[in-house]
Parts: C-alpha cells; sequence; structure tokens
C-alpha cells in the first residue's frame, strides 16, 4: 500500500450524528398570495389555466424530491454524508419553489437571481458526489467555541461547483442567462419594463406584473430542469437515498414527462448563440404576452 502524505490523508468521518430528520410529506408550492394587485392575480389565473401541465409537473418534482429525501432516514443510510447532500438539495427546492410562486404571480425579473440561486445549489448536490471531503472537512472545523468573541464559530464553508454548471449543456446556458437577466443590464431590462418597445417607442410599465405567456412558459421550463437535475442526482445517490423500485420507477417516468415538456420548441425558449465577434448572446424564439399575439423571435 503506498504511503500517503499528510496532505494525502484521508478525512475523517464527521463528528457529528444525524440526531433527527424533519421532512415533509410533501412540498405544496405558494398559494394565490392575499394581495389588491390586479394585475399579480390576472397574471395567477391565466398561469394557471394555461401552464397547468407545467405548474402540476413542477408540484410532483417537489413531492418525489421529499418523498426521495425520506429514504435517507433509513438506519443504514443516516449518515452526515446523507445530510450534506440533503442540505443543499433542500435550500435548492425552497428556492425554486419560491421562484414558482414567484413567476405565476406576475413577478417574472425577481424569479431569475432564485432561479440563478437554485442552480448552484442543484450544482452543490451533485459536485459534492465527487468532492464530499469539503463538505467533511467543514464539519470538522465548524460549530467550535471561538474564544476571542466568545462566540460559536461556524464558519463560511465556502463552496461552489462551478464545473458542474459548466459541464452540463441546459445548466450552463439557464445559469448564464438567469445572471444576465437578474442584474441591471439594459437590455434583460427593457423586456421586463417595455416588453412591446421598438426602435420608435418605449412603452414603459412601472413595476409591471401582468401576465406574460412568454416570460411564463420560459421561466416555469426553467425551474422544471432545475427540478429534475435534483432528481437525477438523489437517484444516483443510492446509498444515502435508498428508494425503493416503485419510487424510482415514479421518477424515471416523471423526469420524461418533465423532458417532453421542456424540449417543446412550440414554447417561448432561450437558446445561445454565437456572433461573428465570438460573442455568446441568447435567442428568445416565441415570445408574446398572450397566446392570440404573433410570436416573435429576439437576439439579446
Amino acid at each position: 500500500m503506498p504511503h500517503l502524505g499528510n496532505d494525502e490523508l484521508p478525512i475523517a468521518h464527521s463528528p457529528q450524528r444525524v440526531s433527527g430528520m424533519k421532512v415533509p410529506d410533501g412540498l405544496p408550492l405558494p398559494a394565490e398570495p392575499n394581495l389588491e394587485i390586479e394585475t399579480s392575480k390576472d397574471a395567477w389565473r391565466q398561469t394557471g389555466f394555461l401552464m397547468k401541465k407545467e405548474w402540476d409537473l413542477i408540484q410532483l418534482s417537489l413531492d418525489l424530491s421529499t418523498a426521495l429525501v425520506k429514504t435517507g432516514y433509513t438506519p443504514s443510510a443516516r449518515s452526515m454524508i446523507m445530510a450534506g447532500y440533503a442540505s443543499v438539495w433542500s435550500r435548492s427546492l425552497l428556492t425554486l419553489s419560491d421562484a414558482a410562486g414567484l413567476v405565476r404571480g406576475g413577478s417574472y425579473q425577481t424569479a431569475m437571481p432564485l432561479i440563478r440561486q437554485s442552480i448552484e445549489l442543484a450544482a452543490a448536490h451533485r459536485g459534492l458526489v465527487d468532492e464530499i471531503d469539503e463538505w467533511k472537512r467543514w464539519t470538522h472545523e465548524a460549530f467550535a467555541s471561538h474564544t476571542e468573541t466568545k462566540s460559536t464559530e461556524i464558519g463560511i464553508g465556502g463552496y461552489f461547483a462551478g464545473s458542474v454548471i459548466a459541464e452540463d449543456p441546459v445548466m450552463k446556458i439557464i445559469y448564464r442567462a438567469s445572471s444576465d437577466f437578474a442584474r441591471p443590464n439594459f437590455g434583460p431590462t427593457s423586456l421586463f419594463v417595455a416588453n412591446e418597445a421598438s426602435h420608435e417607442k418605449y412603452p414603459l410599465h412601472f413595476a409591471d406584473r401582468s401576465f406574460h405567456l412568454g416570460w411564463a412558459q420560459l421561466l416555469l421550463g426553467w425551474i422544471l430542469n432545475v427540478t429534475g437535475l435534483l432528481l437525477e442526482t438523489g437517484l444516483s445517490q443510492t446509498h444515502e437515498f435508498p428508494a425503493d423500485d416503485i419510487l424510482k420507477t415514479e421518477i424515471i417516468q416523471h423526469l420524461d414527462n418533465s423532458r417532453e415538456v421542456t424540449s417543446d420548441e412550440n414554447q417561448c425558449r432561450l437558446k445561445e448563440w454565437t456572433d461573428s465577434d465570438n460573442r455568446k448572446r441568447y435567442i428568445i424564439s416565441n415570445f408574446r404576452r398572450q397566446s392570440t399575439d404573433a410570436a416573435i423571435r429576439l437576439l439579446i
């Protein structure tokens, strides 16, 4: 057996034990908010009617995720490695649920940074499969007494699975686009506040929450893609989440149904396009406010 140097010694198991684990039977998507904003209420109603299939698929993604995570409390699976996976999975899933509620209520721009965050967390869930020592190292250093400040030191425990995002052909585009659209860039800003603008006019709609079919299709599709990544990763973590054959079959069928929807080119979709100057840009197709409007194609 080769000699291991100090920097190559395997990291010991985490000192903590999973002493309790609360997982709900399901994770209901947000209910209609009690807001006296007519445009938002109308967006909620129209999205529920026109995007019912996507909404129901997202709901099933959340419920299947909680069912799969519950298997992690099986005595043979209950470990701090399982807890590391489940911790970032939980954060990503809640973020996606919140983002879906914002999209349904017409707050499209507000959902953008949440979608970006959910991808970072979902990527961490997958990245930890190969980098679980990062988590284990943090568990050994965290929760110690810090004498100078008379506090419990937790530390940041910085972790970012950028390579997971970069290597996933779907996630890398959604991540880059949601990042660009969340920032104060002028192009995306115009789509949120004046999406009917032209070279001659700029119809400004301040703090607009009006229903827009294109935005709803695009963003709910993105959310469905990220929930799929979480479920795929969870299924691969068979030791930590030992699903039975019935649950596995249900998840696999659900993932197939979700891919069928997210690959529908008749809905509003965003693709990456590289111009002659080698700049990566976006093409948005089938962008329209109402189903009866003419679909337009935009270069961002």
